[in-house]
């Protein structure tokens, strides 16, 4: 078999191919290698054709999140996807011949990536797009977060960015799940920047909402930063109502009341937490936190300790989901005094009783035989006949008693009056 050598052909090789056989097989490979160039270019020709210069010309629109391109043919299938750093794909079917798709509300300040990819009758065609946040990096709004409170109520704050220049301001608006968009109606300023919002009105606002802090400057051109909130998780709720307090010989039932929220909410979305304790007692040691989910029936039975002392409850309610606690409603007292304070304030009592009575009587006594001394008692005319004895006209003094030291007796005289009998006529 003749093999290549890697070098030039010569005479002698042209002369062994002239032979017929030579010829034959010569012949028959070119056909075959004719046959299979031919069949090869109708197959390229079979498969869609793309042109060097063909585009979609996609663009993005940021406040409606829609995504355009240019209709060149019919379409018969077509898929929008936008790649997000947190939320991975989102996918969205194209209709035919439609040129558009629109992509729920997510946040846009991370920057994110966007392909279009569309199918006509001839072929296919796709195009990707990277949407960046516009404006110097560092100058868009930061630690932005809201809270609702009092169901009606709204309060958004932000802080300035580290690289956003003295003349900064910022503006929020808020686009409900309708694409319903307003701004904030009342802000708060921190040396005339705007650095947080107060909303009174929270009415067209869906459970998922939209915030947008754009900022302008004529310095530098400033980011914007954006998210989507679910109000459910931002609300602080309110305390329950009614709480109430029934004792028995065994426990004690603690009611209460589902607090008023922005939007209905049932039993089990939500859960409480209740602090009970002792009486003037606020060390953390004697203090117990329960949970109670309020599919429970917004109730707990407290087993009645056997001293029966005095409690304070208090409750604070949160979404079941998300234990946000909201503020502790005012104390509620339930129960009998502590016996241990009882025991010892009477112990106390009986012993400063005892004293202040020793103390009383003594100063009685002793008052009472310094006025023995100074005001004897006086000598009295016995009354004989009040006291209906034989009245003999004599006249009693009583036996008195001088001063210690002085020995000398009174001497007592008795008078008797002897009258005159009368004359005889």
């Amino acid at each position: 078999m003749w093999k290549p050598r890697g070098r030039a052909m010569g005479t002698a090789d042209l002369h062994r191919l002239g032979s017929p056989t030579s010829l034959l097989a010569t012949a028959f490979l070119l056909s075959v290698v004719l046959d299979s160039a031919w069949l090869l270019t109708q197959e390229q020709q079979d498969l869609p054709a793309v042109k060097p210069d063909a585009s979609l010309n996609v663009k993005f629109d940021p406040q409606t999140t829609k995504l355009t391109w240019d209709c060149k043919e019919n379409t018969t299938y077509g898929e929008c996807v936008l790649i997000h750093k947190e939320k991975g794909l989102i996918k969205k079917k194209v209709k035919q011949n439609d040129c558009q798709c629109t992509f729920p509300d997510c946040s846009l300040h991370g920057g994110v990536t966007l392909t279009v990819e569309v199918s006509t009758n001839r072929r296919r065609l796709s195009e990707m797009l990277v949407y960046t946040n516009p404006g110097k990096e560092g100058t868009a709004a930061e630690n932005f977060s809201c809270v609702i409170y009092d169901a009606d109520f709204m309060n958004c704050s932000w802080a300035k960015g580290r690289a956003a220049p003295d003349d900064v301001q910022y503006f929020l608006y808020v686009r409900s799940k309708k694409r319903i968009e307003r701004e904030c109606p009342r802000y708060l300023k921190d040396s005339g920047t705007h650095v947080g919002c107060h909303l009174r009105d929270l009415s067209g606002l869906t459970s998922y909402s939209y915030f947008l802090v754009n900022g302008t400057s004529q310095e530098a051109g400033i980011q914007f930063f954006d998210s989507v909130l679910l109000l459910k998780e931002i609300e602080q709720y309110n305390p329950p109502d009614n709480i109430s307090v029934q004792c028995n010989a065994s426990h004690c039932l603690i009611q209460w009341e589902k607090p008023r929220t922005r939007q209905a909410r049932s039993n089990r979305e939500l859960q409480y937490q209740l602090d009970i304790q002792r009486w003037r007692d606020t060390s953390s040691s004697r203090s117990q936190l329960i949970v109670v989910f309020g599919d429970s029936g917004n109730r707990y039975n407290f087993p009645k300790p056997g001293s029966k002392a005095k409690h304070t409850v208090k409750i604070r309610t949160a979404d079941a989901r998300k234990a946000r606690w909201g503020a502790w409603s005012p104390p509620v007292e339930f129960g009998s005094e502590e016996p241990e304070s009882s025991l010892v304030y009477i112990y106390v009592m009986v012993v400063l009783g005892t004293l202040v009575c020793g103390l009383t009587l003594g100063c009685l006594f002793k008052r009472f035989l310094k006025t023995h001394r100074l005001f004897p008692p006086v000598p009295q005319i016995k009354d004989k006949l009040n006291d209906n004895q034989q009245v003999d006209h004599e006249m009693l003094w009583e036996k008195f008693t001088h001063e210690a030291g002085k020995g000398d007796k009174e001497e007592v005289l008795t008078v008797e009056t002897v009258s005159e009998a009368p004359a005889k006529l």
